[in-house]
C-alpha cells in the first residue's frame, strides 16, 4: 500500500529536505503511519493530525516544528502598502546586505525563542536567502532592508518559491530588538505585499512558528491562516 492510497499528499525537495506533505488523510491514522513508514523513511512528514504525529514518534520520529502557514491574496491588498512609510528615524531599501544584517538576525531569535537555531551561521543563512540557494531567487521588489543611523536592523526577504505553482514567500522577516515595538513589522509585510503584486504573483504564503509573537501581526494585517502543522522527521533504517 502507498502513501497515495490512504493520503491526499504532495511532496517537496526544498531546504536540502525531502516533504512529504499530508493535506488529507483518506484512512484511519493507523493505516497512513504504516504506509508512510514503509516507503517515505527519510522525509520530513507534515500532518495536521495529531493521532498520526504521535503514530510516527512512538515509530522513531522526531517532531521538528509546529507552524502555521499564512496567505495573502496580494490583489486585495491596499494601495496605500506599495510606499508603507518607515517611522521617523528609520529608512527602507532594496539593497539588501546579508553581512550588515548578521547582528540583527541573530540578535531576533534569542535562546527560548520557538525559531532560535543555537549553531546557525546566520551570515551564510542570510546570503543563501538573498543569493536564492535557499528557497527560490529573491522577490527584489519585495524585499527591504531596514536602517537606523546608519546600521542594519531588520528585513524582510522574499521569494520566488518553486513549487505547485508560483507564489511569494516570506523566507524571513526579523527586526532587532531594539527596534521593536514601533510598527516596523507591520511596514515592511505591507511593502513586502505590495512588492509581491508589483511582481506579478498572486499570492504571498509564509509559515509561523507555534508560539512566535509576531503571528498576531500577520492576523491585524488580514493575512488568512490556510493550515496548521506538525513537521516530523523520519530517520532512515539503520
Amino acid at each position: 500500500m502507498s502513501v497515495e492510497d490512504v493520503a491526499e499528499v504532495g511532496y517537496d525537495d526544498s531546504l536540502g529536505v525531502r516533504w512529504l506533505l499530508l493535506r488529507r488523510l483518506l484512512a484511519p491514522p493507523e493505516e497512513v503511519a504504516r504506509a508512510i513508514l514503509a516507503s517515505a523513511r527519510g522525509h520530513r512528514v507534515v500532518t495536521d493530525d495529531d493521532a498520526l504525529v504521535a503514530l510516527l514518534v512512538e515509530a522513531g520520529g522526531t517532531i521538528q516544528r509546529r507552524g502555521h502557514d499564512y496567505a495573502y491574496d496580494v490583489a486585495t491588498a491596499p494601495p496605500d502598502w506599495t510606499g508603507a512609510p518607515a517611522p521617523p528615524g528609520y529608512a527602507l531599501t532594496r539593497e539588501i546586505r546579508p553581512q550588515a544584517l548578521v547582528e540583527a538576525h541573530a540578535a531576533s531569535t534569542p535562546p527560548g525563542h520557538p525559531d532560535h537555531e543555537p549553531d546557525l551561521d546566520h551570515e551564510a543563512d542570510l546570503r543563501s536567502m538573498v543569493d536564492g540557494t535557499l528557497l527560490g531567487p529573491l522577490v527584489r521588489e519585495a524585499s527591504w532592508q531596514v536602517e537606523h543611523e546608519g546600521r542594519a536592523v531588520g528585513a524582510v526577504l522574499v521569494t520566488d518559491k518553486p513549487g505547485e505553482r508560483r507564489r511569494g514567500w516570506v523566507v524571513d522577516v526579523f527586526l532587532h530588538p531594539e527596534n521593536q515595538g514601533r510598527g516596523l513589522g507591520r511596514v515592511l509585510l505591507q511593502r513586502a505585499v505590495a512588492g509581491t503584486r508589483e511582481a506579478g504573483l498572486p499570492e504571498l504564503g509564509l509559515v509561523v512558528s507555534d508560539g512566535n509573537p509576531a503571528r498576531h501581526v500577520y492576523d491585524a494585517l488580514g493575512f488568512r491562516h490556510v493550515r496548521s502543522g506538525t513537521n516530523v522527521d523520519l530517520p532512515l533504517l539503520s
